[in-house]
Formats: C-alpha cells, sequence, structure tokens
C-alpha cells in the first residue's frame, strides 16, 4: 500500500526551504563560472566579429592597387553629349578623336493594313520569320505597290522561327501576344493610326543583316501570297503585302575620316577600349572626343584610401587589445594570440621589401612611413614625386607584375599560383596567322553586279555577302585595299572582333586573318570565280606558339603561352619573329597582391579568423551542454537529500511518539507528579 508524506510535518523543520538553500549552494558556483565563461566568448566573438569587418574593409580599400588594368585609369570627354557619349576602359590609349554620325542603325518594321477593332479575325495559319539582308525599294506610294523588291540574303548566324496562329489567336490582338510569347526575336504591338488598328512587326535587333522576311503558310505547305487572311502579313520576294514603315539600315560614322559600319547603336572595337553610344545622326558636324589619362591624380587617391583604412583598421585591433584602455578597462582580446598573430603578419608584409618591382621597393620609398603606435603616415608631396617620376614602378610595387628582358616577350597575366622569381624564356615555334591564297587572275578586272559579290569563314565566323564597288581596278593593289576594306566591315567579323588584311601578290590575291593560333582560318564560302576566290584555293590553317618558361612545358593559344609549376599561371604574348632563347621574366607578387592573398587566407574556411570564431562558438554550445549536466547533477543531489529528510521526518516522529508514550507512562505512575508548567 502507498503511503502519502510531506516533508517537515514530523520534524516541523522546513524542508522545502532548506532544500531551496542547498541546490542553491551546490548550483551557484558552477553556474555563476559559466554564466561569466559565456558573457567572455560572448564579448569575445562579438570582438572577432569588428575585427573580420576591419579586415573586409581595409582588403576592400586596396582592391584598385592589385591589377595593372585596375591601377590605372583615363577618363572620356565628349564635345557634343547630344550626339553621342563615350566611355573607356583602361586598355584605352589617351588620344583626340574626330567622329561624325552620319546615320543610325534601325530596326525593320512591317505594318498590316488597318482593322476596325483589334478583335477583328485576321487568320490562321503559320508565319515565318526570316532574317537577313533585303534589297527592297518601297517606291513611293504604297497604295499603288509600285515597290520593288530585289533580293533577300539569309543571315547564315540567325535561324528561322514560325509562330503557329490558330481559332485561339487568330485576332489582331490575339496574333501580337503569339507573336510576342514566342519570344523569335521580334516584337508585335497595334497601333491606331486614324484609320483603324494596324499590326506592326519589329525586328528586335537593329541593322541591315537582321531586316524581316515574312512567309505565310494558311494550309497546305504552301506560301500564301493573297490579300486576304494572314497572308495580309507576308513580306518576301514574292509577295510584300505587309507596308515597310522603316528600313532595317546599319550605324554609319567617321572616326578621323575612317568610314566605321555597326549594326547597333552601340559601337565597341573601333577604338581599343572605346565604347560609342549613338544617340543622333548629324551629318557635317563631327563631334570631338578626348581620352585623357588620370592615373597620377586616381592613384594618389586610391594609395591614400589604402593607408586611411589601414589606420581605422589599427584603430579597431589596438582598442581591441589595449591594456587598461582609455576607460581604463582591458580590451577584450587582449592577450590573444590569434589577434596578435594576425596583426604581426599583415605589418610584416607593410613593412617588407617587393623584389623586383623596380625604382621603389618599399612603402618608405613612396612617402609611407610606420608611426610609433604602428599607424601609417603618408607624405603627399613624396607620394606626387614618386608618382611623377616613375608611375609604372609605383604601380608595381602595389600590384603582381612581370617585366621582361625582351620588349618583344610581354607579361599579360598571372594567378594567385605563380610564384616570384627570374624565369627564362625560349620558344620552340611561334605562332602564325590563318591564311588563303586565291587561284592567279590577272588585271584590270571589271566588277559589275554580275561578279561583286562573295563570302568568306573567317576564324569560324560567317562575312555573309559580300558587295564591292562596281569599277574597272587597273592597279590590283587598289582592288585588295578595296576586298580588304568591305570584309573587315561586315557585321558579323565586327562583331566579334575579327579581321583580315589581303594583298596581291604573284598574280594572286592572299588574305590573311588578323588573328593568330589554331583557331584561324580562311575559307570560302560563296565563290567568285573573276577575283580568284575558289574552292580549288589554298587555305592555310593557323598555329599555336611553342615553348617553355623556366625550362618546364607550357600551353600555348595563338601568341601567348601560360606556364607551368612555380610559373603557374603567368601568361606571355610572344611577339617579333625570333625563336630559341627570348631572355627572361621577373616576375613580383606586389604589396597588394601579397595582401590581399594574406586576407583572404585569414578568412577562408580553415583561417585563422574562421578557425577563431569557430573554436569560440564551440565552447559556447559545450556551455549549454554543461548546464543540462550541472541541472542533472542537483536534481540527483536535491532527491537525495529530500530522501534523507524524509527519513529524518519519520524518525522524529516516530522518537515524539515514543515520547508522549512514555509521557503517559510516566505520568500515570502513582506517587509521580508531572510538572508540564
Amino acid at each position: 500500500m502507498a503511503t502519502i508524506s510531506a516533508a517537515g510535518i514530523g520534524s516541523g523543520l522546513d524542508v522545502s526551504s532548506i532544500l531551496e538553500q542547498i541546490v542553491e549552494a551546490e548550483s551557484a558556483p558552477t553556474e555563476n563560472r559559466l554564466n561569466l565563461k559565456e558573457a567572455t566568448l560572448q564579448a569575445e566573438l562579438s570582438a572577432f566579429g569588428t575585427l573580420k569587418g576591419a579586415v573586409s574593409s581595409f582588403q576592400s580599400s586596396f582592391g584598385k592597387l592589385t591589377s595593372a588594368s585596375l591601377f590605372n585609369s583615363n577618363s572620356v570627354s565628349v564635345s557634343d553629349s547630344d550626339v553621342l557619349s563615350a566611355s573607356s576602359s583602361s586598355i584605352a590609349k589617351p588620344g583626340s578623336y574626330s567622329v561624325e554620325v552620319k546615320s543610325l542603325a534601325q530596326s525593320h518594321t512591317l505594318a498590316s493594313i488597318a482593322f476596325d477593332s483589334v478583335e477583328d479575325v485576321i487568320g490562321s495559319g503559320t508565319l515565318t520569320f526570316n532574317f537577313g539582308t533585303t534589297v527592297y525599294d518601297p517606291g513611293t506610294d504604297y497604295a499603288t505597290a509600285d515597290d520593288t523588291y530585289t533580293s533577300f540574303t539569309n543571315n547564315t548566324e540567325r535561324s528561322s522561327e514560325s509562330v503557329v496562329i490558330d481559332s485561339t489567336n487568330n485576332t489582331i490582338s490575339g496574333v501580337r501576344d503569339a507573336i510576342n510569347n514566342a519570344d523569335v526575336g521580334v516584337t508585335a504591338s497595334i497601333v491606331d493610326d486614324g484609320n483603324g488598328f494596324r499590326l506592326l512587326i519589329t525586328s528586335d535587333e537593329q541593322g541591315l543583316d537582321n531586316s524581316l522576311g515574312i512567309t505565310v503558310d494558311e494550309g497546305g505547305g504552301v506560301a500564301d501570297t493573297d490579300m486576304s487572311g494572314l497572308s495580309v502579313l507576308a513580306f518576301n520576294g514574292v509577295a510584300t503585302n505587309a507596308e515597310q514603315t522603316q528600313a532595317a539600315s546599319d550605324a554609319l560614322l567617321t572616326i578621323n575620316g575612317l568610314t566605321v559600319v555597326r549594326e547597333s547603336n552601340t559601337v565597341t572595337g573601333a577604338i581599343s577600349g572605346v565604347t560609342f553610344n549613338l544617340k543622333t545622326a548629324d551629318p557635317g558636324n563631327p563631334v570631338q572626343v578626348n581620352i585623357t589619362s588620370s592615373n597620377a591624380s586616381e592613384a594618389e587617391k586610391n594609395i591614400g584610401a589604402f593607408v586611411t583604412s589601414f589606420n581605422e583598421m589599427a584603430a579597431v585591433f589596438n582598442g581591441l587589445t589595449a591594456y587598461g584602455g582609455a576607460d581604463g578597462q582591458n580590451g577584450v582580446l587582449l592577450g590573444d594570440t590569434t589577434t596578435r598573430n594576425i596583426m604581426q603578419q599583415i605589418r610584416r608584409e607593410l613593412g617588407g621589401f617587393v623584389d623586383n618591382a623596380g625604382s621603389f621597393s618599399s612603402l618608405s620609398s613612396i612617402g609611407i612611413t610606420t608611426n610609433r603606435d604602428g599607424t601609417l603616415a603618408l607624405d603627399s608631396d613624396a607620394l606626387k614625386t614618386a608618382l611623377s617620376d616613375d608611375f609604372d614602378s609605383v604601380a608595381q610595387l602595389f600590384y603582381a607584375n612581370g617585366n621582361s628582358s625582351d620588349s618583344e616577350v610581354i607579361v599579360t597575366g598571372n594567378s594567385v599560383a605563380t610564384q616570384e622569381g627570374r624565369y627564362s624564356v625560349s620558344i620552340a615555334d611561334l605562332a602564325t596567322k590563318g591564311a588563303f591564297s586565291a587561284t592567279t587572275v590577272a588585271g584590270p578586272i571589271t566588277i559589275d553586279s554580275n561578279n561583286n559579290k562573295f563570302s568568306f569563314i573567317v576564324d569560324g565566323k560567317s562575312t555573309s555577302t559580300v558587295a564591292i564597288s562596281q569599277a574597272t581596278y587597273t592597279d590590283m593593289d587598289v582592288l585588295a585595299q578595296e576586298i580588304e576594306n568591305r570584309i573587315n566591315n561586315t557585321n558579323s567579323l565586327q562583331s566579334n572582333s575579327l579581321g583580315v588584311s589581303v594583298s596581291y601578290e604573284s598574280g594572286a590575291f592572299q588574305i590573311t586573318s588578323n588573328s593568330y593560333g589554331s583557331d584561324s582560318s580562311i575559307s570560302v564560302s560563296s565563290q567568285n570565280s573573276s577575283l580568284g576566290f575558289v574552292s580549288a584555293g589554298v587555305s592555310t590553317e593557323g598555329t599555336d606558339v611553342t615553348g617553355s618558361i623556366g625550362g618546364l612545358p607550357t600551353t600555348g593559344s595563338g601568341r601567348f603561352l601560360t606556364g607551368t609549376g612555380a610559373a603557374s599561371g603567368l601568361v606571355l604574348e610572344i611577339t617579333g619573329s625570333g625563336t630559341g632563347s627570348r631572355g627572361s621574366i621577373t616576375f613580383s607578387r606586389g604589396l597588394a597582391s601579397k595582401l590581399n592573398s594574406l586576407l583572404s587566407e585569414f578568412q577562408t574556411e580553415n583561417g585563422q579568423l574562421t578557425a577563431k570564431t569557430d573554436s569560440i562558438n564551440d565552447q559556447i554550445e559545450s556551455i549549454s551542454q554543461e548546464r543540462i549536466d550541472l541541472i542533472e547533477r542537483v536534481t540527483v543531489i536535491e532527491e537525495r537529500y529530500r530522501k534523507q529528510f524524509s527519513a529524518l521526518d519519520v524518525l522524529i516522529s516516530q522518537l515524539n511518539t515514543t515520547s508522549d508514550f512514555l509521557q503517559q507512562q510516566l505520568d500515570s505512575l502513582p506517587g509521580v507528579t508531572s510538572n508540564n508548567s
């Protein structure tokens, strides 16, 4: 039978209060220790978070000092921003240019006949859109159909696209939505011109080579050309039912008198590193574009930001590790070895020398010195003088770079794996260009509409149809120049920064790619026997450069060699005509490059900062487990004492009962007087 007990009833003791005091006495020291430890760890974790933020900010401050392209800068000005705007990258060379915008690029636009309502049914079938170059004269009056459709040449880089129109989308608005939803490179819209609603169809891309040809199949697999149903949208060599409201055109401009053609109003590649955005045509009124170097002033600003950011980071480090800081309290991270080690490594890099950097090999040599408190001081006058005397050497003090003893061996790249040192360069084979040797033809040559066209595949890109000026050429060099200009003005070559050179040698035209390497090639796509551009001509593919860097094998691509081993990631452009030994490359990592690698290493998954914060988080998690263990231990102790007090309570109750019995017996004895007062 179970018993019911209430602690303290038998003894009269406040057992609950006693047990609470015992539990408090057992747990309080450990709890206080854990609370203090957790508070300390949380403070350290917060401090390391602040530290990581300071390190990251410092790393960001020298981002523009880590490479030649970022260190150098240019600015561009335009005399008339209403005509065009321009921007430049670091590779643009200072210079002045006269730019005349003769015409803008336009997208081809066609319009349907007018309808009374956007819900009028236009018809069903399949619309097929072709893209290419249209030779078309709309005439003077669309209504009389006095237009002349001469030819359409497919753009070989764009495929035909089809849109199916059925009973669910055969209204004017339905056809518009079907075309737009198909995403075929064409945009449709509806315009009310006052006479009714007309469906406008516009090519998404500008330029002559992106004009539209539309064929319609209303069933039976045969193109429809009548003016009923969906065929009212036909626009091709057989039926021009749709009206051309805007002809496709290329952008035409001249740069210092040289004609440049682009299919877009965004012009790149005409001047290396410069992008033009054409806004309006203004024939006869050239715009002056000036590109100037702002290297020194920009470098001075970026180096100043580097010094300021380091001092801000140093202030954070100093505050967190201070002894008896400004308020008399020690910094949270006073004595922490990780913090001290990180700052020591950073200061070691800042105070060291950069090998092979040029005339300046340390920060002190350009006016940056260390104060007694560990912060940096910048002598602006000394820095300006250094930048003025030898800008390149100041730049090379910061970014990873290589100097070549052979002016025709150019260092163009490196990676974090490239080690400092001196590397010999040896060339086995120089890179060559792809070429095409035409069959022999003798001048003079008369070019007319029957023999003025041809096309080539240059470095894997089709020129599409090239048409040269019709004339009688007695000077073959003049004709070679005409062929070269026309090929190089094709949209596909210009948009891919490709080109050729053409010469007339030994009675035949020689066409040579401007590119080097195994991807360089030229072959005839569309023949022209009058010029010798026939399949019997000889195509020769280009080859890649081969050689070694530091005595180790390399990978060649065009004129570029990429090193292995200690020179991994080192990229050299091999120009000139010499093979065999080509001198040596002296490679230096640069101060900003070294610091960038060091700070990145601190913050990697296995880096010191990450490892430290992970360790603190692990310790905080262990405190939670210690608290659980403490509760379990104290609970056991409480239960043990509770049992002991319960047993004591029972014992005292029994003793009290015995005492009462004895007292009663004594009181009942004859002659015994009880004194209960």
